[in-house]
């Protein structure tokens, strides 16, 4: 009778630490997937004069350490001296991120304004 008692206890104890376990795995990966979720300003010269827009997709390998693509902000740039460069992670960026997770890429957004 005793040993039962004891064995309710244990299971009720690795319950609690798998649900723990689960809880923090399910925020760590929350937490792990918006710290991208962030914005870059760049402005040359005297910013954009609201000419125009464009924007290119910048794909990494191994969540970031290898860039696929070059994105060639120069090309966009059209020889103008000022402009400003916004890189970011879009809603369509954490979708294709989404999408390619088990494959490691990620992608960017990467606008220029004229």
């Amino acid at each position: 009778m005793r040993g039962s008692g004891q064995t309710g206890k244990k299971q009720h104890h690795m319950s609690r630490l798998l649900h723990s376990s689960a809880r923090i795995l399910v925020l760590s990966l929350a937490l792990a997937s918006l710290s991208s979720c962030m914005t870059h300003h760049h402005r040359v010269g005297g910013g954009p004069n609201g000419i125009s827009s464009s924007s290119i997709r910048q794909f990494y390998a191994f969540f970031g350490l290898m860039q696929i693509n070059e994105a060639d902000h120069q090309r966009l740039t059209r020889d103008m001296t000022s402009y400003e460069i916004i890189t970011e992670m879009s809603f369509t960026d954490i979708l294709i991120s989404a999408v390619l997770w088990p494959f490691t890429v990620t992608s960017r957004t990467v606008t220029v304004r004229l």
